[in-house]
C-alpha cells in the first residue's frame, strides 16, 4: 500500500531533525578537533594542532605548506556546507507543518513545493562536493606525510599521521548527513509529484 501525504511529510520531518542533528555533529568534531604535542625547539615546548587551523609552518616541508593549506580550506567548506545544511532543513520544518495542516481537499503550493525540492537538491549537491572535497584532501594529506623525509625521522610523520587522520571521523558524519539529505531529497520531490497529478491524501 501506498504512503499517504501524512506519511511522507512525517517521514520528510524525521529525516531533517535526524540530518540536522548529524551535520552539528559534524561541526562540533571538526572544531574540537584539537591536540598538543611536546616538539623540541619550540619555544614554550609544545604547540597545537587545531582544526586545521593552525600549524608550526617553520617545521615544515614547502609543499606540505601548500598540502595543509588545502586542508584548511577544504575543512572550512565542509564547516560552511554542514552550517547551510542546518540552516536549510530548519527553515524546511515550517513548510513540513504547513503542508501537515492543509486540508486533505487542498492542493498545496506548487511554489512552496518546488522551492523546497530544489533546495533540497541545492544542499545535497553542496554536502556531496564537500564530502568529496574532505576526502580528497586528506587522502593526499595522508599520503604526502607518508612520503615526505623530515629531519628528526618518523617522529613528526606519525604525529602528524595520527592527526590528520582524525578527520575521517568528521567525514563519517557528514557522509550520513549527505545520504539523509538524498532522502529529504527524494521525500520532496515525491510530495512535488503527488501534487502535480492531484493525488488524493489516502493513496
Amino acid at each position: 500500500m501506498a504512503l499517504s501525504r501524512t506519511a511522507w511529510i512525517g517521514a520528510g520531518v524525521g529525516v531533517r531533525l535526524l540530518m540536522i542533528a548529524v551535520l552539528i555533529i559534524t561541526v562540533k568534531v571538526t572544531i574540537a578537533n584539537e591536540n598538543k604535542y611536546s616538539w623540541d625547539g619550540v619555544a614554550d615546548g609544545f604547540f597545537k594542532l587545531r582544526s586545521y587551523s593552525y600549524v608550526p609552518v617553520y617545521l615544515l616541508h614547502t609543499t606540505l605548506k601548500a598540502l595543509i593549506l588545502t586542508v584548511m580550506l577544504r575543512s572550512a567548506y565542509m564547516i560552511a556546507a554542514s552550517v547551510m545544511g542546518v540552516a536549510g532543513n530548519l527553515l524546511q520544518i515550517p513548510v513540513a507543518f504547513y503542508l501537515l495542516l492543509k486540508s486533505k481537499r487542498m492542493t498545496p503550493s506548487a511554489l512552496i513545493l518546488d522551492i523546497s525540492m530544489y533546495a533540497d537538491v541545492v544542499i545535497t549537491g553542496v554536502l556531496a562536493t564537500s564530502v568529496g572535497a574532505g576526502f580528497g584532501a586528506t587522502v593526499d594529506l595522508l599520503w604526502y606525510v607518508d612520503h615526505v623525509v623530515f629531519t628528526d625521522g618518523d617522529t613528526t610523520r606519525k604525529k602528524y599521521a595520527d592527526y590528520y587522520s582524525k578527520a575521517y571521523v568528521p567525514l563519517a558524519f557528514l557522509v550520513v548527513g549527505m545520504v539523509l539529505s538524498m532522502a529529504a531529497t527524494v521525500v520532496s520531490a515525491r510530495l512535488r509529484a503527488r501534487a502535480a497529478n492531484h493525488v488524493p491524501d489516502d493513496v
